[in-house]
């Protein structure tokens, strides 16, 4: 049996992947927003995007993969500012947690990733939903890099 991707263990690994990491904060994250009334953390999105490989004549040559993280938050409008408070409260945890995710990540022993995450950037955009009338929803984003070697 062939061992997983270095990305796909970045990722996915049950012990030391970003996304069941991250799963695990914003559990804690929506079960502290439980007694908010008409608010609900959405599930979020991932996108893979640029990729490319580093000295490619390197024994072990190393690939940065663009990674985008979409979270949602949705609401009523009469809410619009304590939801754009919880937006910006959630875009900080978010890459809190992914910086303590890479840092975590980086000092394993036989690590995948070359190097921890160092600049996170996104946003934040707002929306008015139709159903049900007089909702709203925010879409904060982030994106970092991945740097790590195509294979131990």
């Amino acid at each position: 049996m062939t061992q997983p991707s270095n990305i796909r263990q970045l990722l996915t690994d049950a012990k030391l992947g970003l996304l069941p990491y991250l799963d695990n904060r914003l559990n804690e994250i929506a079960n502290s927003w439980q007694q908010l009334e008409n608010l609900r953390l959405e599930p979020y999105d991932i996108e893979l995007g640029e990729c490319n490989t580093i000295a490619a004549n390197e024994p072990r040559p190393l690939i940065t993969q663009s990674v985008s993280l979409r979270c949602y938050i949705a609401g009523s409008i009469k809410d619009k500012l304590e939801l754009l408070l919880l937006a910006s409260e959630l875009q900080n945890s978010l890459d809190a947690t992914i910086f303590e995710w890479s840092n975590r990540e980086w000092y394993q022993f036989e690590k995948p990733l070359k190097r921890p995450v160092t600049q996170i950037t996104g946003g934040l955009d707002y929306e008015l939903l139709e159903n049900p009338p007089h909702s709203c929803r925010l879409a904060i984003y982030r994106e970092f890099d991945l740097i790590y070697t195509i294979s131990f």
